[in-house]
């Protein structure tokens, strides 16, 4: 039977964990690595989103995005399946209250698939809910 360790770290506290996981991953205790629930690395078929770096790769390829349109992306990425509203999404990204603002949501959407989607004709990761609002698409796995 194998141990546990539970730790936990202040925000200031961030590079010694790291330094944790990788002194981990070094000693190949990759399968303990891969346990941990890490929200800041999204990774779903070709479509990479680094929170912490903010990066967006498809396909090894660098994509750049404003700020309010990876937030939406990543918004959507974390909760995969999860429908929101136009309104929703921009409470969360400007946070600040939403007055009709739905053509600023609707024209990112836009923009974002045109960056990330293979065809943004044909959308694979950013699905619309027609008459709701938008969600990620949950049948692309996480890995």
């Amino acid at each position: 039977m194998g141990k546990v360790l539970i730790a936990t770290f202040d925000d200031e506290d961030e590079m010694a964990l790291d330094e944790l996981l990788l002194f981990l991953k070094s000693r190949k205790y990759i399968r303990l690595i891969n346990t941990f629930s890490n929200d800041n690395y999204l990774k779903y078929d070709n479509l990479v989103i680094d929170s912490k770096y903010r990066i967006v790769e498809t396909g090894g390829e660098s994509i750049e995005l404003t700020n309010y349109e990876f937030e939406i992306l990543y918004l959507l990425a974390r909760h995969p399946g999860q429908v929101f509203s136009k309104e929703q999404i921009y409470n969360q990204v400007w946070k600040e209250p939403y007055y009709r603002a739905e053509d600023n949501v609707m024209s990112l959407i836009r923009r974002i698939r045109k960056k990330i989607e293979p065809d943004p004709s044909k959308p694979i990761y950013v699905l619309t809910v027609w008459g709701i609002g938008y969600k990620f698409n949950n049948a692309i796995k996480r890995k």
